[in-house]
């Protein structure tokens, strides 16, 4: 059979299963202990990417989301069929971030203020966070990008932001695929 035959198959089997465990969970079933990773391409894991004004652009693993130190918060926020209260755990945003070393112009006063991070989900959806709400100089707020909810991973294994204090859910970006710092 010939090699690109087989990366096809593989692939199929992989989102197959995946697929399975998600509708499984959907059910009632237990949910897996581990994030259910749908390939973006055939061998690929999931991954996050961090650019922008950074130093150094990322992509990043849930793995090595999960290396990072974790925080757990518990928020609750108006949706669109009412008010949820979940728990989450997940690296801090600020973390993920500095990971990347920001290229803010130390000859500028307080220039990381002029900066906000776009946050895009894998539909397209995008939010909009300012650095100074998240940063532990200012406004410290324990924003994240969480792995897990109320104790099992994100609903399709990719990351999601969370930005307690919201009244409104909106800028919790669910399918995680990009943080972009810019001015």
């Amino acid at each position: 059979m010939p090699r690109t035959m087989i990366r096809r198959l593989t692939g199929l089997a992989v989102s197959i299963t995946a697929l399975i465990a998600v509708s499984g969970a959907a059910a009632g079933a237990a949910a897996p202990t581990t994030p259910v990773q749908a390939p973006t391409a055939v061998g690929h894991r999931i991954t996050t990417q961090v650019n922008g004004a950074v130093q150094d652009r990322l992509r990043l693993s849930n793995a090595q989301l999960a290396a990072l130190p974790q925080q757990t918060i518990t928020v609750t926020f108006q949706s669109g069929s009412g008010a949820q209260t979940h728990t989450y755990t997940g690296p801090l945003l600020f973390d993920v971030l500095n990971l990347a070393r920001p290229s803010f112009d130390p000859a500028v006063k307080n220039d990381k203020l002029r900066y906000a991070v776009t946050a895009t989900g894998s539909d397209g959806y995008q939010a909009l966070v300012a650095w100074a709400e998240f940063d532990p100089d200012f406004g410290a707020k324990t924003v994240l990008v969480a792995l897990t909810e109320d104790g099992q991973p994100t609903a399709d294994g990719r990351p999601r932001l969370v930005v307690p204090g919201d009244i409104k859910g909106g800028r919790y970006v669910s399918g995680l695929v990009r943080l972009h710092l810019a001015r």
